[in-house]
C-alpha cells in the first residue's frame, strides 16, 4: 500500500535529503534549496510500513522536489504517477542537475519554459576592478542600518522590506558572508558569499549595485573579486539568475561564469 504523510519537520528525512544531493550532477542553487524548497511542505512516501522517499509541494500545486530510496527504485515511476495524480499536483519545477526527476516530469509534460539559469566558473580570465579610492571589504555589525537603506535603494520598490532586510543581512554579516565594494565613502554595490550548509566547499555568490552605478560594469568586478575569493579558499562558487535578466546574465558571463544548467518550470 502507498501512503503519503505530512512531515512536521524535516529532522526523520536529513538522511534522505542529504542522499538526493550526492544524487544531483551538480551543486544545487543555494537561495534556491533555501528559499524555496526545504521551507516547503514535505511528504513522506511509505509502501506499506516502510519509508520509501519523499516529495516537496508547494500550496499552489507545484511539485519542488522527488525523491525514492535505492531500494524503492524499481517502483519510481508507479510513485511518481500516484504523486502526481493528486489533484492538487499541476506542474513541477526543476532543475537539469537533477536528472531523474527531470526525466519523470519530461515523461508526462504538456509544455517547458526556462525559469532560471545556474553557473559555475568557467575558464575565462577574472575582470578586477582597477581604480584609485575603489575598495573591496567585509560588512561589519555596526554598518547593519547603512546596508539595509542601501539594500532598500538597489531594490527601488515601494513596498518597505527593512524588516526582512535586516534579518537577512544581520545573519550574513554574523557568518561573514557580505562585502561592500566602495569608491572613497560611497558604497557602490554589495557581494554575498553564501557558504552552503549542505554541499561542502560550495559558495553562492550574490551581487546588488546601487542605480545610479549600473551599466559600469560593477557588477561583474563584485563577481570577480569574489571568485577570486573562492579560489583563495578553496571553494567553489555558483551562481543563478532569472532568465528574463539580461544584464544580470551579461555581467556573470563577463566575470567568467559559464551555465551549463537550468531550472524548468514543467506543466502537467
Amino acid at each position: 500500500m502507498i501512503s503519503f504523510h505530512l512531515l512536521p519537520d524535516l529532522s526523520s528525512i536529513r538522511d534522505q535529503k542529504a542522499a538526493y544531493l550526492r544524487g544531483l550532477i551538480a551543486p544545487m542553487d543555494g537561495m534556491w534549496e533555501a528559499g524555496v524548497t526545504d521551507p516547503a511542505p514535505h511528504w513522506e512516501i511509505r509502501v506499506d510500513d516502510a519509508s520509501a522517499g519523499y516529495y516537496a509541494a508547494n500550496g499552489e500545486g507545484t511539485l519542488l522536489q522527488f525523491y525514492v530510496r535505492p531500494a524503492f527504485e524499481h517502483r519510481t515511476r508507479s510513485l511518481f504517477d500516484r504523486v502526481i495524480a493528486q489533484d492538487a499536483i499541476q506542474r513541477a519545477v526543476v532543475s537539469t542537475i537533477d536528472t531523474a526527476f527531470l526525466a519523470l516530469c519530461l515523461d508526462v509534460q504538456k509544455g517547458v519554459t526556462v525559469h532560471t539559469l545556474l553557473y559555475e566558473p568557467g575558464a575565462a580570465a577574472l575582470s578586477l576592478p582597477d581604480g584609485d579610492g575603489v575598495t573591496f571589504w567585509e560588512v561589519e555589525a555596526g554598518e547593519l542600518e547603512r546596508t539595509v537603506a542601501f539594500q532598500q535603494q538597489c531594490l527601488g520598490g515601494k513596498a518597505d522590506m527593512s524588516g526582512w532586510l535586516r534579518g537577512y543581512s544581520a545573519n550574513l554579516i554574523d557568518r561573514r558572508e557580505l562585502r561592500v565594494l566602495s569608491l572613497g565613502a560611497e558604497w557602490i554595490g554589495l557581494g554575498e558569499y553564501r557558504k552552503s550548509d549542505s554541499q561542502k566547499g560550495i559558495v553562492d555568490l550574490g551581487v546588488m549595485v546601487s542605480p545610479q552605478h549600473r551599466g559600469r560594469g560593477w557588477a561583474t568586478s563584485i563577481l570577480a573579486l569574489m571568485r577570486q575569493e573562492c579560489a583563495t579558499n578553496g571553494h567553489h562558487p555558483i551562481c543563478s539568475t532569472t532568465m528574463d535578466n539580461v544584464a544580470a546574465q551579461k555581467a556573470i558571463e563577463r566575470a567568467g561564469f559559464i551555465s551549463r544548467h537550468r531550472i524548468m518550470d514543467v506543466a502537467f
